[in-house]
């Protein structure tokens, strides 16, 4: 019987696994050696099991000809002890006359010894009612009464979920996925896939969904961690500590965008569908229902696709220049992808090139640079420039909160993204007036 530590043969990092040979057997039948050609021979094959340990190395990283890391002395050790385990397997089953392909097999994913040097929890046995996490969930999106935005997420979380089991080599289980799943889950959602902190709230946040979806039925066990809250912070908590820096458009921005000549008729409707959004405070979702049935009486009444809540806005002189562009029927939009990437382009044409110092990625890191505003500008964007010039103006949040839909006054204010530059020149102007 022989061992070797090999990595698996794509992807930026590779899985390890342990190949098993042994049993040898004389070849009596034909090997087929391409799907168009098989040859016969005389001689010897044995059999293979691939053990997978669960744990994946950048292919750089990886010696070979020895079949261990190149610089990780305590994953060595792992493989190491984990030859010596399989080792002891085999012996024992030859020992007792039970060394067949399938006994031998099953013993590797089942012994706890071998799974416990890399930290991989025991195949769950299924007991009548079990549904197995990924199944549960995809079931409960497709029946789930809810947005397609949110759907949308859903789906979103479930592939991370997907890729996080193919990454650990390991099936995910309702009693394992409590607080050390998590971190393993927040670590690799960072340092594998490289996700902003905001995304990562998002994919925990529907991971507590979930989960609080599979512990109310009966024959699902699920771990409680989810719900714990040690010195007030759940254990399923947050990861960002700061919220991401979002830029807006000042008004004299906006009327930068909205006076700039820009020759592509189509780059020109996505701007002014843009603008529209700047003093309408509306989602893109809510934007391309806009109808002029909607607009009555210097009002733009709508029903939001989100929250399904009745949103009354009033008609400013920029907004009315801008609806009276298109007196029939507003330009159509595209999907969000589309919209987003000529939005770019129509923001580069207006020359909205001031530098603003933002996360980019270069290689495996995430650095601070400065980065030109056309180029952070999202249909988003909008949202947030309606929400923080209003504020700026002197408009109450509670005023505003009507306007915009938020429901809690913390939720509203997050989107106001005032500099500490602007906010001094807002104070001045009041202290001017009231001396």
């Amino acid at each position: 019987m022989k061992t070797r530590s090999h990595i698996s043969s794509r992807g930026k990092t590779r899985s390890i696994f342990i190949r098993v040979s042994f049993g040898a057997y004389e070849l009596t039948q034909p090997v087929r050696v391409r799907e168009d050609y098989t040859r016969y021979e005389n001689g010897r094959k044995y059999r293979r099991i691939e053990y997978y340990t669960g744990i994946t190395v950048k292919p750089e990283d990886w010696e070979s000809k020895k079949g261990i890391t190149r610089n990780n002395s305590y994953l060595n050790g792992q493989l190491q002890r984990a030859h010596t385990r399989i080792n002891e397997i085999y012996h024992e089953l030859a020992y007792h006359g039970n060394l067949t392909y399938d006994n031998f097999k099953n013993t590797l994913q089942t012994d706890e010894r071998l799974n416990g040097i890399f930290k991989k929890s025991i195949k769950v046995e299924a007991e009548p009612g079990y549904v197995p996490p990924m199944e549960f969930i995809e079931n409960y999106i497709k029946k789930a009464i809810v947005s397609d935005g949110t759907k949308k997420d859903y789906n979103n979380t479930l592939t991370h979920l997907k890729d996080f089991d193919d990454y650990r080599g390991k099936t995910a289980n309702w009693k394992a996925m409590g607080y050390e799943y998590y971190l393993e889950l927040v670590d690799y959602l960072k340092t594998r896939k490289y996700l902003k902190a905001s995304t990562i709230d998002k994919i925990i946040k529907n991971l507590k969904v979930f989960l609080q979806q599979a512990d109310l039925t009966d024959n699902l066990e699920v771990n409680q961690d989810y719900k714990k809250v040690v010195s007030g912070k759940s254990l399923f908590a947050k990861v960002s500590k700061e919220e991401p820096r979002h830029i807006y458009l000042t008004e004299d921005e906006i009327k930068q965008f909205t006076n700039a000549e820009i020759e592509d008729k189509r780059l020109s409707e996505i701007r002014d569908l843009f603008i529209i959004g700047c003093w309408t405070g509306l989602r893109i979702s809510d934007l391309s229902r806009l109808r002029r049935e909607n607009i009555k009486d210097g009002l733009v009444s709508i029903t939001t696709k989100k929250t399904s809540q009745n949103l009354v806005i009033p008609v400013t002189d920029e907004l009315q220049a801008m609806l009276d562009k298109y007196p029939e029927q507003l330009p159509k939009i595209p999907t969000d992808q589309h919209f987003n990437r000529e939005l770019k382009k129509a923001a580069k044409a207006a020359k909205l090139t001031d530098t603003v110092m933002s996360e980019v990625k270069k290689g495996n890191m995430k650095v601070k640079a400065p980065v030109p505003k056309h180029e952070l500008i999202t249909s988003h964007t909008a949202r947030r420039s309606f929400a923080t010039n209003l504020y700026r103006r002197g408009i109450p949040s509670t005023q505003l909160m009507m306007l915009t839909g938020h429901k809690t006054e913390d939720a509203f204010l997050r989107y106001i993204k005032v500099s500490r530059e602007d906010n001094a020149k807002d104070v001045a102007k009041r202290l001017k007036k009231i001396g």
